[in-house]
């Protein structure tokens, strides 16, 4: 029992004395942003002040209001489910139209 105790520990061993598991660090580990880019690649140093685009940065007002509606809304939604019959029922057309409302102001 003691020889098949020792042989069994001397199998575990090896692959780590003989360096089995080290990765080779010879190319990039993993996925890339340029091998997942589709499409044509533009060269940056072919790329002067008179090529590039620069737009004017999105500026959302009241977003945080939007969002807020749209979840307390949700949370009635659930409210209403969990309380059921006909309040239930009025609480989930409450919250809906209440989220309804926070996404239209959202995505205006």
């Amino acid at each position: 029992m003691r020889f098949l105790a020792i042989s069994l520990s001397a199998l575990v061993m090896l692959p780590a004395v003989s360096s089995a598991q080290q990765s080779a660090q010879l190319a990039p580990q993993g996925p890339t942003i340029q091998a997942a880019a589709v499409g044509f690649r533009v060269n940056e140093a072919k790329v002067d002040a008179s090529t590039k685009v620069t737009s004017a940065p999105i500026v959302r007002r009241h977003a945080g209001q939007d969002v807020a509606l749209m979840v307390v809304g949700v949370g009635a939604m659930i409210a209403g489910a969990l309380i059921g019959d006909t309040a239930g029922t009025i609480i989930i057309i409450g919250g809906a139209g209440m989220a309804l409302f926070g996404l239209y102001h959202y995505l205006e």
